[in-house]
């Protein structure tokens, strides 16, 4: 699978190979900072499979379910090797329906997501070279559906599932048809919407020159830093990542998906899925998303507005004329999110804390309550009622809400990326409570890969789990100190500001 030597081409899952390989343990994850050199490789596209040790190969009338997970970190940094699938697969096995759980890397940053004028060029060229690390998840599906079942696994019972720019990139998949035939269901956990833009924008391009400076071989290229990247050493690549300080943070949006071709011809909000796309959804976010985004030093309202007067040109090829309408827009939304989120600090977030402020500013809490609901929350109720529901595709959605999540500060709480550890059951200090819960979603979470619903009667005894409507629209709030099922209407007029015209903020 993995482009090497062919830098900045799709990956080709068409030739496995002969030659016999180590496959006990994880290879290479692909290039990014924060992890050591010996760990990371342009040769990173590999699959790892996890299944049942007395799963029975080359039974075709017993095949097991399959679900594939995409990892989250802003299309920056991830690695599948962070994620154990074991304590899921043994769960599956407990509860009596063995599923087979399969984990992929993908390129990010540079490499996974190119942009700008040279780049632009080679596209307009017909070269496939946008959007690299949205094809290598295509790449990865369709690599499972072809050879799982030499693994005892079904190609016709697989589930995706993914957490943050890993859910991002399936929302893509489901908006632009590609995942049709590919996946029967989908699990999106804590999707989002983040400022998207043309490869030629000049933020955009200005970001490729600032990656391409820190290659000492190429600065001086301005026409040609796509073939004169193709000539350097990998060494040379990850140098230029540190150098041009492509580490992961917060506010980071240099290396999303940008609008371009098939795959996301415009932004995700004016797209419309086809009926049948994928057969069921289920999706949720968390309750505290936005704390995990808010400067701790924030201190007064002006970040918030900065958060919304920042989007860039929409349409993604803006005239003078065009940017300035939005900009007025943008500036009355401004302004109105700071009516209809007051810097009180028991309306903030994390939420239900009441008035303490945790020995920050209180405008933290306040632009932590703005960051979950712009950013994740209402692009959640978007994309349910205004895309999935319209386009008939079957849905459940949740609230994660445990506070035994992980061992994080009081004022970030339930946060971003809180229930990944439940999912996978990797809970660093387990209380009675959250070791509970998190056999009660794996349970969901397989049950949903074995058939389409979260309502299976195999594992813990547990609430039920309604169908989400535009007439009754439920989510189940996961909680170990009791699920409940309650209606998705918390903040509903303040989610409604972003929701109204979410193009705007080229989301």
């Amino acid at each position: 699978m993995p482009p090497v030597p062919r830098l900045f081409n799709t990956a080709d899952g068409s030739n496995t190979g002969s030659e016999s390989f180590d496959a006990t343990n994880f290879g290479p994850s692909c290039i990014q900072t924060q992890l050591p050199v010996d760990e990371i490789s342009e040769d990173c596209l590999t699959v790892n499979i996890f299944k049942p040790s007395n799963t029975v190969v080359g039974n075709s009338t017993n095949l097991l379910p399959v679900m594939i997970w995409f990892y989250g970190g802003g299309f920056i940094i991830g690695r599948s090797s962070r994620y154990d699938a074991t304590p899921l697969v043994t769960r599956s096995i407990t509860r009596g329906t063995p599923t087979i759980v399969v984990s992929v890397n993908y390129r990010m940053g540079p490499l996974g997501f190119p942009r700008g004028e040279d780049v632009t060029r080679k596209f307009e060229e017909g070269s496939p070279i946008l959007n690299l690390g949205l094809e290598d998840n295509i790449a990865a599906i369709e690599w499972v559906k072809q050879h799982i079942e030499a693994f005892g696994g079904d190609p016709d019972k697989i589930t995706a599932f993914g957490e943050s720019a890993g859910a991002v990139s399936l929302e893509i998949l489901i908006l632009n048809d590609r995942i049709r035939g590919l996946a029967k269901g989908v699990i999106m956990e804590s999707t989002g919407s983040l400022p998207m833009v043309s490869p030629s924008n000049p933020q955009a391009n200005d970001i490729w020159n600032n990656f391409i400076a820190a290659v000492p071989s190429c600065r001086d290229k301005p026409e040609s830093t796509v073939d004169c990247l193709r000539t350097v050493t990998t060494s040379d690549i990850i140098q230029a990542y540190n150098t041009a300080g492509l580490f992961f943070n917060t506010s980071g949006q240099d290396w999303l998906p940008v609008i371009a071709g098939d795959l996301l011809p415009n932004f995700p909000s004016t797209l419309k899925p086809k009926q049948g796309a994928v057969d069921a959804v289920l999706i949720g976010s968390n309750l505290d998303e936005g704390t995990l985004l808010a400067p701790q030093t924030i201190n007064s309202s002006q970040p918030i507005k900065e958060l919304i007067l920042s989007s860039p040109p929409s349409p993604p090829n803006a005239s003078p004329a065009e940017r300035e309408v939005q900009l007025e827009k943008l500036e009355a939304v401004a302004n109105q999110v700071l009516e209809f989120y007051p810097n009180d600090p028991s309306l903030g977030a994390p939420f239900g804390t009441g008035n303490d402020t945790f020995g920050l500013d209180p405008e933290y809490k306040r632009y932590a309550a703005v960051a979950t609901d712009f950013i994740l929350l209402g692009p959640r109720r978007y994309l349910v009622n205004e895309q999935l529901l319209k386009a008939s595709i079957p849905t459940f959605s949740y609230l994660f809400a445990d506070q035994d999540a992980v061992p994080v500060p009081d004022f970030v709480n339930v946060t971003h990326s809180s229930e990944i550890f439940y999912v996978f059951g990797d809970l660093e200090v387990m209380t009675p409570t959250a070791r509970k819960l998190s056999s009660t979603m794996m349970d969901y979470w397989i049950s949903f890969a074995n058939s389409l619903s979260p309502n299976d009667l195999s594992g813990n005894a547990r609430p039920f789990w309604p169908e989400y409507s535009s007439s009754n629209p439920l989510l189940l709030r996961l909680d170990g100190q009791g699920t409940t099922t309650i209606r998705d209407d918390f903040r509903e007029n303040q989610t409604a500001i972003f929701n109204r015209d979410p193009a705007i903020f080229t989301h």
